[in-house]
């Protein structure tokens, strides 16, 4: 009885939902976020990340804008919106985050705006002089003294420290 009372006074009323609710309509799931072949290659860059950058960091999918900097002379809106969606698969960072590497793994049957993507990505990457090293999906390898030569390109010299402020 006291439902049916508590019913026609109106106190057991669920609120209305809002229909432009997207977290109601569309409940969201986590996503998986590096495919096999990524987890391999990120296992692989960490390794050669450690022997290069000991004390570095390595950072997967990071948008372009975090990766570059651009001069303020021009509009950053104009920029940011010709390259905004870009993303580089793997930043290989030193302890004081600045980008030393990046890595890109190309998908061998992109469509042809994909492909148009990644040469925009890969020409800002080119005149920013940071190492790019293109991942084959495919590749199994262990040796991560060539890997690391092939995302660390240029040799040092004796004495040569990497992880300094100064070192940019």
């Amino acid at each position: 009885m006291g439902a049916w009372l508590n019913r026609l006074a109106g106190q057991d009323i669920d609120p209305p939902t809002d229909i432009s609710d997207t977290v109601m309509r569309w409940p969201p799931t986590p996503a998986r976020v590096l495919a096999s072949a990524e987890r391999h290659a990120y296992k692989s860059l960490a390794q050669a990340l450690a022997l290069e950058h000991p004390k570095g960091f390595l950072l997967a999918q990071l948008p372009l804008h975090r990766v570059v900097r651009v001069p303020r002379k021009h509009s950053y809106r104009e920029w940011l919106s010709r390259t905004g969606l870009l993303t580089a698969d793997f930043a290989l960072c030193d302890e004081h985050g600045y980008v030393r590497a990046v890595v890109l793994m190309p998908v061998p049957d992109d469509q042809p705006r994909q492909q148009i993507k990644r040469e925009r990505l890969l020409r800002v990457l080119a005149a920013t002089d940071l190492p790019v090293a293109l991942w084959e999906r495919d590749w199994h390898g262990d040796d991560i003294g060539k890997l690391r030569a092939a995302v660390f390109p240029k040799p040092r010299g004796a004495g040569y420290y990497s992880d300094t402020p100064q070192a940019h």
